[in-house]
């Protein structure tokens, strides 16, 4: 009865009685074909895709157990369609696909990978999937390998450090070109925009915050300080009322001889202007609170004529409770 072979390696089976005188040949050749299986290395030039030879119980490349590819790429390496492992080292420039005919594997340009078959619908790259609290080390990035992406994809810290601020999509946007500016989202996509202070709820103070005094919470803008100044129109009254916390200037047109009253929320330290003006009849002449110290110059006698304007300064201290004040005719 003749020789059979193996399965997956091809070995040479002695039927009981033959090979008189042969058998120790056929069986080195054998181990011979066993060492193949087991260590052999195969280094195999690529111009296209390629099968893998393969012959019972003599040499072929598909036994071997190491296969180092080289050439450019990307080629498909056949493997008989039988159970096998290799140890594959893709030395081309392009990807490297290999098949048995019903499933198939691809092995990166520069990588060294182990891949296993059953012959049939499975063949698969063996990688680790529990390192047991190890950390990683040695991890490069290989040629011809794409970005991370899926949530399954290992990054290196270096990867992550490289790209973190020059991912694509809106992640997070490059930094070139955007000095000083800060980082916004709209929740879907972030960039790079210039400080606004009306980006964050509270942060901007108003005129009327700078008027008031008490806030520590917020930033002053150059808008806030100067609307801070504006002339607040007073109502002419017997007793003209001033709210120095509705401006630290105010204007007041006078409608008959009035009382200028002691003005409210006041800061020490703080120079007030309260503008003084002639109504159409003229010679209208306010008297004052004891708040406004005139010093020795006394209280001004203003301008009477018609529609003219007297400015009258003041600086408040606190610790005198007065309003030091001075006095610029009109013309």
């Amino acid at each position: 009865m003749p020789s059979s072979y193996t399965t997956s390696l091809r070995l040479e089976l002695q039927f009981t009685g033959e090979n008189l005188n042969l058998w120790g040949d056929k069986l080195n050749a054998a181990l011979s074909r066993a060492d193949d299986a087991v260590a052999g290395w195969l280094t195999k030039p690529l111009t296209g895709n390629y099968a893998l030879t393969t012959a019972n119980g003599a040499a072929d490349e598909a036994r071997r157990a190491m296969l180092k590819f080289t050439g450019a790429g990307s080629f498909t390496v056949t493997a008989p369609a039988v159970a096998k492992r290799y140890d594959v080292w893709n030395a081309c420039t392009g990807d490297l696909t290999l098949t048995n005919g019903s499933a198939s594997v691809t092995v990166k340009a520069g990588e060294v990978v182990s891949v296993v078959t059953d012959g049939a619908a499975d063949f698969r790259r063996v990688q680790g999937t529990d390192f047991a609290g190890a950390t990683l080390t040695g991890v490069t990035r290989v040629a011809g390998l794409s970005a991370p992406s899926a949530n399954s994809d290992a990054a290196t810290k270096k990867y992550v450090d490289d790209t973190a601020f020059a991912m694509a999509g809106g992640a997070l946007p490059g930094q070139a070109g955007n000095a000083g500016k800060v980082l916004k989202t709209d929740g879907s996509a972030a960039g790079w925009e210039s400080v606004q202070t009306s980006d964050i709820p509270n942060f901007a103070a108003t005129a009327s915050d700078v008027r008031a005094g008490t806030d520590t919470a917020k930033a002053v803008t150059s808008a806030a300080l100067v609307q801070a100044a504006t002339f607040q129109t007073l109502t002419d009254a017997a007793t003209v009322a001033w709210d120095a916390a509705k401006g630290f200037n105010a204007t007041v047109t006078l409608g008959g001889n009035r009382t200028i009253g002691a003005p409210t929320n006041l800061f020490d330290g703080v120079t007030y202007c309260l503008e003084l003006v002639q109504d159409a009849t003229g010679s209208r002449a306010p008297t004052w609170n004891s708040i406004w110290d005139w010093g020795v110059l006394g209280a001004p006698v203003l301008n009477t004529a018609p529609g003219k304007r007297d400015l009258v300064f003041g600086i408040y201290r606190a610790a005198t409770g007065k309003i030091h004040a001075n006095f610029r005719k009109g013309a």
